[in-house]
């Protein structure tokens, strides 16, 4: 929340969202289902329902259950035989229904292919368009010029979830 805090009290984009605590577990469940699927599809060793579960809740490597780890080495000594590539990955993605990340790994892929995003300050938008200081000059001159939060932005930032109000410390 500090950083959070930081945006809005100087009024700077720092990019950073506040997540709830159902977000963050829902997106950590999607995350271990969706490996659990890759590891179903391309005959890894499997990941329990128990790790998965696990894996959504654990604060640490040390909440996790212990796997072989000699028969993920293996494994891993068998994908590079097999020249298993990240298209492999997003093709296990996509057909075991987690579209949207075997989509974004694909574009993932495909900005390694053309290095746009190894242009000065690149970011990639939501699109994953390339986002750079060659496409999109500074144009700062001073105060009031240059990036400028928009109101919905600066409304988004101002609802800082659970903040503390200062008339309420005592």
């Amino acid at each position: 929340m500090i950083t959070t805090s930081c945006q809005r009290d100087l009024m700077v984009d720092g990019g950073l969202r506040p997540v709830t605590e159902a977000e963050t577990i829902a997106i950590r469940q999607k995350a271990a289902r969706a490996i659990q699927a890759v590891f179903r599809e391309l005959g890894l060793p499997p990941i329990a329902d128990e790790e998965v579960e696990a894996a959504t809740y654990a604060h640490g490597s040390n909440e996790m259950p212990p796997r072989n780890v000699v028969e993920d080495l293996s494994a891993v000594e068998e994908m590079m035989k097999r020249n298993i590539t990240g298209l492999d990955i997003v093709g296990a993605l996509s057909r075991s229904g987690f579209e949207d990340i075997a989509s974004n790994i694909l574009n993932m892929l495909r900005q390694r292919v053309t290095g746009d995003y190894l242009q000065t300050s690149a970011i990639l938008d939501r699109q994953f368009e390339v986002v750079s200081a060659v496409n999109d000059i500074n144009d700062y001159q001073g105060p009031g010029t240059g990036y400028r939060i928009s109101a919905e932005r600066w409304a988004e930032i101002k609802n800082i979830p659970g903040v503390v109000q200062p008339d309420t410390i005592e």
